[in-house]
């Protein structure tokens, strides 16, 4: 099992805080939450930007497993994705699987429109994060749920097959289009991580700027003889 890691850690906590909050506002103060910070995907409005990121703070209160589920995902496959590149990618990806799922629900809403359908839940992100680690580890394996060893290519396949599977048992066209709009965007934001950086121009030799390297000093295994340890290092 991989560490919990520090944004992983507040990530899960705050999304069962909310959904514990939601439970209470929802079931004992008469607060309709759900209407609230969901996203309709068929009345578009001035709410609708801020509810492209607070629908996944919302989740079904009758799928308490679902939900306990999506966290133990995010756990598993954000963790290793924190510690290899850092919270603010993970941070990003997260916020990006997020987007483009709503985005993706709201075009699709509009060409196929569910009278009444309201779009929550935070499974976009465990989405993202799984096409997201798909393409890190690219001919490795990887284990499912911390348990069954398969490949990128498989995995993949495997979170295709679910999210039909999910669509043949509820008929939500709606979900079906979220969940691929999410592994789109984990994908996509990793192979935007890894594009090539631009070429600079070449800086003059009298640019007040200083090269564009740095000495660092000592280093190396040489003999003192050849005084090979002591000159600077340069490097780009």
């Amino acid at each position: 099992m991989p560490p919990l890691t520090p944004l992983v850690k507040k990530l899960i906590v705050g999304l069962l805080a909310a959904f514990v909050l939601e439970l209470v506002l929802q079931n004992f103060a008469g607060i309709n939450v759900i209407g609230l910070l969901s996203l309709d995907p068929n009345n578009l409005g001035l709410l609708t930007p801020l509810r492209l990121v607070t629908y996944v703070f919302i989740e079904d209160p009758r799928q308490v497993m679902s939900m306990l589920i999506n966290l133990v995902f995010m756990w598993l496959i954000l963790s290793p994705f924190e510690v290899t590149f850092g919270s603010r990618p993970t941070l990003e990806l997260a916020l990006c699987g997020t987007v483009v799922a709503g985005l993706t629900v709201i075009l699709v809403a509009q060409l196929a429109p569910v009278p009444g359908y309201m779009f929550f839940g935070s499974h976009p992100i465990a989405y993202a994060g799984m096409a997201a680690m798909t393409q890190v580890i690219r001919g490795g394996r990887i284990m499912f749920f911390g348990v069954v060893p398969m490949t990128s290519q498989t995995l993949l396949l495997v979170l295709g097959g679910l999210s039909l599977l999910q669509f043949l048992a509820t008929k939500d066209h709606l979900m079906l289009t979220g969940s691929l709009g999410a592994m789109a965007a984990g994908i996509g934001y990793v192979r935007y991580m890894a594009r090539p950086p631009r070429a600079s121009k070449p800086r003059r030799g009298n640019d007040p700027r200083g090269p564009r390297f740095r000495v660092l000093r000592g280093g190396g295994g040489g003999s003192s003889s050849d005084g090979d340890s002591d000159r600077p290092k340069w490097l780009n």
